[in-house]
């Protein structure tokens, strides 16, 4: 059914498949991560050569062998996880024998579009960075401008970015975790980073603020509060300075209606077009990632199976946190033919 908040340019077969592809963001990065589907898929493997030569080093290496300390740096992360994940996609095509040849210039449809149409899903999503890689899955982006973006925005976050830390909040909601941070943190030095699920959020400070905040927190019941792997806080009103240089940025790209609709982090809900998208993703430094409202959005949309494709499975868990769904994982061959015998099974 359509609903009256998406535009109406969707091919119906994408509406009604009950299926949403959500992808993570930084902190789901891990050592060998990629390293089972570039052995297994040439699309795997070209989607890797190709990031080697859009970023100009061996950002495949780093995703295979490390070191730790470079896959988390922010600069390197970003390219990373979104290779990973959009290989995973590749792969995830050749598998399903619907992509014949690897399509390298952006001129035909990729992504999702490849897909054989009981797999091609009603929404994607991807939580915090991972929404540049769901861009990349609904063809607004071509997978080497989506390189270039998140290499660059990862740059002008180190370089000319807020300074902090970020952490994740276990067993508290969004409105316990802001009433312990007006009280201990008024001045707006940390803030609500993600809003992940109705007893998990992550907060974004500057470091001496946010660690008065996390002692706080501790006090106030929070189960536990966990440092991520970050070199800075996104989703943090300071890191909004970089703003206007990555919309310069974005100007030189090119962007094309989605062929699904793309739930954005900052409002929870599809964005209206791909004219939208660069103003949304500015804001995106900013302001809070509104996971839990579009993950329930997807849901009251008919989306009833959540596939996450990537490293890890951090978001599969918020999803189940949030809506009672069924959530797989591909990360690897053996979980892509799990989750090819599940959708097939249900499908019989």
């Amino acid at each position: 059914m359509h609903r009256k908040d998406e535009p109406r340019c969707y091919d119906r077969v994408f509406m009604g498949s009950g299926i949403a592809f959500v992808f993570p963001g930084q902190g789901s990065q891990s050592v060998g991560m990629g390293k089972g589907v570039f052995d297994a898929s040439a699309n795997a493997r070209r989607t890797f050569e190709e990031a080697d030569d859009v970023v100009g080093y061996r950002l495949s290496e780093v995703c295979f062998t490390g070191p730790a300390e470079r896959l988390n740096d922010t600069a390197v992360a970003q390219p990373a996880i979104l290779t990973t994940s959009v290989a995973i996609l590749e792969a995830l095509a050749e598998k399903t024998a619907a992509l014949g040849r690897r399509i390298s210039d952006g001129g035909e449809p990729r992504g999702v579009a490849a897909l054989p149409a009981d797999l091609r899903p009603a929404y994607v999503a991807g939580h915090s960075l991972g929404e540049f890689t769901a861009l990349v899955a609904a063809g607004v982006l071509s997978f080497a401008d989506a390189l270039r973006l998140v290499a660059e925005r990862g740059r002008l976050a180190g370089t000319k970015g807020a300074r902090g830390n970020m952490a994740a909040v276990i067993g508290l909601s969004a409105e316990q975790v802001e009433a312990v941070i007006r009280e201990h943190a008024p001045d707006g030095a940390t803030v609500v980073a993600n809003d992940n699920g109705p007893a998990q959020v992550t907060i974004a400070g500057e470091s001496e603020s946010l660690e008065r905040v996390v002692q706080a927190l501790v006090r106030s019941g929070a189960k536990r509060v966990v440092p991520l792997r970050i070199s800075g806080p996104f989703h943090f009103p300071p890191m909004g300075r970089i703003g206007a240089e990555l919309r310069t940025f974005m100007e030189g790209l090119r962007w094309r209606e989605p062929v699904v609709p793309v739930v954005a982090n900052v409002s929870g809900l599809p964005h209206p077009s791909a004219a939208a998208i660069p103003d949304a993703l500015v804001r995106h430094l900013a302001q809070r990632v509104e996971w839990l409202r579009s993950v329930r959005s997807m849901y009251d949309g008919g989306a009833r199976t959540f596939v996450e494709i990537g490293a890890g499975q951090v978001v599969s868990g918020l999803v189940r946190r949030i809506v009672d769904a069924r959530t797989l994982a591909v990360s690897d061959p053996p979980t892509m033919s799990d989750l090819l015998a599940k959708l097939k099974g249900a499908s019989t």
